[in-house]
């Protein structure tokens, strides 16, 4: 009886093609899961960002006294939500002498795709400054209505090929009837 003293050629072809297709599907694999990984981030990353930015939305308009203007992108009047860039909201009395009480506007800049709460000197522009309150928003949607008691605004946000939607009205609590 004889004894091998080595592996064969053909042997060593075998397990090196074992080895390489093993090593296919682990890296296949490992990429499939970074990827499912950084996309389950990015989905998360948006509903967190789109909760935060609705908490703030409502806080600024809840508070308000009424909406003084949506700057639309369309100039159609309409019954449904519009596109808009800008929503002003009524903080003073025109009665009042209280200087340090001023409007404040929530506005989209869409070329940075970041949502801004600038406050609104006595003419009803924007002042320097101002402070982001949210990232990721493509589109910003509004819509007053109940005769101005209720807003209606929608977010659409994406990152990375990832969108997320949300829809949420608030009620303006210190309405005083004299708005849009």
């Amino acid at each position: 009886m004889r004894r091998r003293r080595g592996y064969l050629l053909l042997e060593s072809v075998v397990s090196l093609s074992i080895i390489m297709i093993l090593m296919g599907v682990s890296y296949y694999l490992l990429f499939f899961c970074m990827n499912t990984k950084t996309k389950i981030e990015d989905k998360i990353e948006l509903q967190q960002q789109a909760s935060e930015i609705s908490k703030y939305i409502e806080e600024i308009i809840g508070n308000s006294k009424g909406i003084i203007s949506i700057s639309s992108k369309s100039n159609e009047e309409s019954d449904k939500l519009l596109e808009t860039n800008s929503i002003k909201c009524k903080y003073r009395n025109e009665s009042s002498s209280d200087k340090s009480i001023k409007d404040k506007e929530i506005s989209l800049k869409e070329d940075k795709s970041k949502l801004f709460i600038n406050t609104l000197n006595y003419l009803g522009n924007s002042e320097s400054g101002g402070y982001e309150i949210g990232d990721y928003i493509d589109k910003m949607y509004a819509f007053v209505y109940e005769d101005g008691n209720f807003v209606k605004v929608r977010l659409k946000l994406s990152k990375n090929n990832q969108i997320h939607e949300t829809e949420f009205d608030v009620f303006i609590r210190n309405f005083n009837g004299d708005c849009v």
